[in-house]
């Protein structure tokens, strides 16, 4: 025997049992509604869309903890430490880890520093972890940057912010109750030990993301700091002599140092920098102009050291150092017994000198200072020369010219007025009258006197062989009655035979001869 079983279409619909036939379980269904309205349709696409929206998500939530977990942290650490070792920095991190929100914490950052004289070990500086805050909204909506660090050192928290943006940039540091021998590179830099506790607090901010332009202070104070132990080498940095190959020292009291600085348009100046002990009395001046980037930043600070009398007992050493100083470091009433000093370089490479000494860009603007009050000097003697030989030349002119003439109608003198000059036309003589022409003959023009010395006398020529016949004849009568004398007409010192000059009529050869 077959028995068939209703189908789940016919239960919901009621089969295909008569219609107003009741149910073969004998209840009441009531028949549904058609499908194929609008709001069915929009019903169901909201479930499916919810559907997919859901295996979305988790797709997308499992690909980020897949990365998450995945992610090489070992690979950044090394990165961001070999970033660090490109910019001068001997740092190392053995390893990282990353939230999505954009912080991080690094573990076991070390950080080795350059050995700061020869044959010294370079020390480490290692944090156990640091906390870096990193704002990624920020930086992917508005381009700015937003970090902050915390650390501990030595039990002293250590807490920094930087924020940058297109206009300006700020950075604080704050630093309390850090032991003075764990601040970075200074005891490696002194060599000393070092000991008391150390506080910084910075607070600046850029415009225009330039140091140039800073404003802000800076604050330090070491309470109960001392150095030297009577055993090690103390250096100064940038030092010369005794001091830069090092020197033992006693344990020397500091006292409590508090320092602060304002910083106004770019310069950092002392505002109250000093300390006083039984040991010794200290005194820093001077502002140091900041530049960009930070590390060609100069000091320009003064130091006055006064070693008491009382640790010069108790270190031959210090005395014997103080009683050689060079003239260079003595200071001049009344500051006597101090010892000056300049502390000058960049901040990578601090220099100490002599108050007294002056620096290649010292002396080269006092030569630069000296050229300019000399031309200055030069110029206004060369005015002043000017000036004078102007007035000069205006007092002649006006002696030349003689005093105005009074205006008609105007004042007509007194008796201390001097009478007034003639003028050009009666300073000038009678002019001659104009000559007339005359009727007689010029007279004659005196007839030149013969010079001997003008012409020597040349020889007569000579004479025809009938002349000379007719000279022989007539000799004796020749010599009697006028034949003696000078023809008339002929000049004296001019005799026959002669060559006649220019002007004058040759004589003749027919004259009668007596």
């Amino acid at each position: 025997m077959k028995i068939r079983l209703p189908s789940l279409a016919s239960l919901r619909r009621g089969g295909d049992a008569p219609a107003g036939a009741p149910p073969p379980s004998g209840t009441m269904v009531v028949p549904a509604a058609p499908i194929g309205s609008f709001g069915d349709r929009m019903r169901l696409l909201s479930r499916r869309l919810r559907s997919s929206a859901g295996w979305v998500f988790l797709a997308v939530f499992v690909f980020f903890a897949f990365i998450w977990v995945s992610l090489p942290t070992r690979a950044l650490a090394w990165r961001i430490g070999h970033q660090a070792r490109q910019a001068g920095y001997l740092i190392d991190i053995e390893d990282m880890s990353v939230r999505p929100w954009g912080s991080a914490t690094l573990y076991n950052v070390t950080w080795t520093y350059a050995p700061s004289h020869p044959g010294q070990i370079p020390h480490q500086m290692v944090l156990d972890s640091v906390d870096v805050d990193f704002s990624l909204l920020k930086y992917l909506l508005l381009g700015n940057l937003d970090v902050e660090v915390d650390t501990v050192l030595d039990e002293a928290p250590i807490h920094a912010e930087y924020a940058r943006s297109d206009s300006e940039s700020s950075i604080k540091i704050d630093v309390t109750e850090l032991p003075l021998g764990s601040v970075p590179k200074l005891q490696q830099a002194l060599g000393a030990p070092l000991r008391g506790l150390f506080a910084l607090h910075v607070d600046m901010t850029m415009p225009e993301n330039l140091f140039e332009k800073a404003e802000g202070s800076i604050s330090l104070e070491c309470a109960s700091c001392s150095i030297g132990d009577g055993e090690e080498l103390l250096f100064i940095p940038g030092s010369s002599g005794i001091t830069a190959k090092g020197i033992t020292i006693p344990e020397i009291d500091l006292g409590t140092l508090i320092g602060k600085l304002k910083v106004a348009e770019g310069k950092a100046s002392v505002e109250d920098f000093k300390t006083k002990s039984a040991d010794i009395e200290l005194e820093v001046t001077g502002d140091m102009p900041l530049k960009d980037p930070f590390s060609k930043s100069e000091f320009a600070f003064q130091m006055k050291l006064l070693v008491t009398q009382a640790l010069q007992d108790k270190s031959e050493t210090l005395r014997f150092a103080v009683q050689t100083a060079g003239p260079s470091s003595k200071m001049d009433p009344p500051d006597d017994g101090w010892l000056g000093f300049k502390l000058r370089g960049t901040v990578g490479k601090p220099r100490f000198m002599g108050i007294k000494s002056k620096t290649a860009e010292e002396r080269m603007l006092e030569r630069r200072q000296k050229n300019a009050e000399r031309e200055a000097a030069k110029k206004a003697r060369t005015k002043s020369r000017s000036t004078t030989k102007k007035t000069e030349e205006k007092d002649a002119l006006e002696r030349n010219n003689g005093p105005e003439l009074p205006s008609a109608g105007g004042d007509t003198g007194g008796p201390d007025r001097e009478p007034p000059k003639p003028a050009d036309s009666e300073m000038r003589p009678p002019a001659e009258p104009p000559s007339t022409p005359s009727t007689l003959p010029p007279p004659p023009e005196p007839e030149p006197e013969a010079r001997q010395d003008e012409r020597p006398a040349e020889p007569p020529p000579p004479l025809p062989p009938a002349m000379e016949e007719v000279q022989a004849e007539g000799g004796q009568g020749q010599g009697q009655g006028d034949g003696q004398g000078q023809p008339e007409g002929q000049p004296d010192g001019q005799g026959q035979g002669e060559v006649p000059r220019d002007s004058e009529a040759p004589p003749s050869n027919d004259a009668p001869t007596g």
